[in-house]
Order: C-alpha cells, then sequence, then structure tokens
C-alpha cells in the first residue's frame, strides 16, 4: 500500500474514534448525574468521580480545539495560496507535514483523556457498586 493509503486509513480509524468520544462524553456526564448527591440543597459529586469528570470535560474541550486548529491551520493555507494566486484547480503538491502536527497532538491528547477518564469511572464502578 502506499503512503496516501495509510494516510486515509488513519483519518478513518481517527475520525471514527472522534465519533465514539463525543457519545462516551455525554455518557459520562451522565454517570456523574446518576450518582449526584444533594446535601443540603447543594449538588454534590463522589469524590471518586471528580478526577473523571474533569477528564471528560478536558476531553470534550481537546475535540473542540483539534476541530479549531485544523480549521485556522487550513484556512490560513488555502488563503495563503489564493493570495498568491494559484488557480482554483491547481493541484498543489504535498503540503508540509508540520501542518498536521498540532492536530494529530490534539486528537491524541482528546483519546487519552477519554481513556483515562474511563479507567477511574471503571475503578469506581470496581469499588462501589454491588452486584446480587
Amino acid at each position: 500500500m502506499k503512503i496516501q493509503g495509510y494516510r486515509e486509513t488513519f483519518y478513518t480509524y481517527s475520525g471514527k474514534v472522534s465519533d465514539i468520544c463525543r457519545p462516551l462524553a455525554l455518557a459520562g456526564i451522565a454517570i456523574l448525574w446518576i450518582f449526584k448527591r444533594d446535601v443540603n440543597g447543594v449538588i454534590s459529586v463522589p469524590r471518586d468521580l471528580l478526577l473523571p469528570g474533569l477528564l471528560i470535560i478536558a476531553g470534550l474541550l481537546a475535540d473542540l480545539l483539534q476541530y479549531f486548529i485544523g480549521t485556522i491551520i487550513w484556512f490560513i493555507y488555502y488563503r495563503k495560496k489564493e493570495i498568491e494566486g494559484v488557480a482554483e484547480e491547481t493541484d498543489l503538491p504535498l503540503h508540509s507535514d508540520w501542518l498536521d502536527v498540532p492536530i494529530h497532538i490534539m486528537f491524541f491528547v482528546k483519546a487519552g483523556l477519554f481513556v483515562a477518564a474511563y479507567y477511574y469511572i471503571a475503578c469506581f464502578f470496581w469499588r462501589t457498586v454491588t452486584f446480587n
């Protein structure tokens, strides 16, 4: 397979991971909501779920930043080409790999944050939930 084929495979899998992370975030927030307590009119989350909740929020922020950074990079790239007078139909050579690096970093940060969050949620279940 050519490099382009591997790149497309990466894009396919990374897109699927991103698609899966969003419902996982909502499910994680739902877990926090299920285990919340009302103490004297104040909503309280068990201490063991505080870190996973923060990791989920950070994961959602990383998801947003991944696409926001990508939007900025590719907007600047194509606008620069337009300003240089490159015709709309011109087939451009491959761009610098460095343009993709910030986007890839945010992807791996996002995925890592969700894995960590669900690890801590699983630990919470293991310690807290009893099965009959």
